[in-house]
């Protein structure tokens, strides 16, 4: 299947992140480099290459950022409206995903990594791009599907 063309460029640009969630039910959060970081810490992912699809630039991305692999947890995804650092508005989809390999490998993108839980980043107080909504809605799914395993 074919998308239309519309014509006009885009109102937006795509972005896709991926919360990964190791065998204890850790996941995965990066520590952005000291240039001009909009966020502290982020979820590996990134913007999208153009006409690229989101599940293949999930896996681009977290491959690029952390050296991983992934499998998909869930077929769906939750959108976040923001802005890109560039100021163009950007649509943003997060999806579940476990690792498929073990050994973090940082792109230069990043300075640390760290497996944490949710209660330990409630703890300490760390803000993600995702609202609070958001993250309550992905660690209910996330319970969900391994309350089935």
């Amino acid at each position: 299947m074919t998308m239309p063309k519309l014509g006009r460029p885009s109102l937006f640009m795509g972005g896709a992140f991926a919360f990964v969630f190791n065998e204890r039910g850790e996941f995965l959060i990066l520590r952005e480099n000291d240039r001009a970081r909009k966020y502290d810490w982020d979820l590996p992912g990134g913007t999208l290459d153009d006409e690229e699809p989101p599940i293949e630039g999930l896996h681009r991305e977290v491959y690029e950022e952390t050296g991983l692999t992934i499998r998909l947890l869930t077929p769906s995804c939750f959108l976040k409206w923001d802005r890109h650092e560039s100021n163009y508005p950007i649509l943003v989809a997060f999806y579940l995903s476990e690792p498929t390999s073990d050994t973090v490998c940082l792109s230069n993108e990043h300075i640390s990594y760290q497996w944490i839980t949710r209660e330990r980043l409630k703890a300490d107080a760390i803000k993600l791009p995702p609202s609070e909504e958001m993250l309550d809605a992905i660690f209910h799914l996330y319970d969900v599907i391994h309350s089935h395993d």
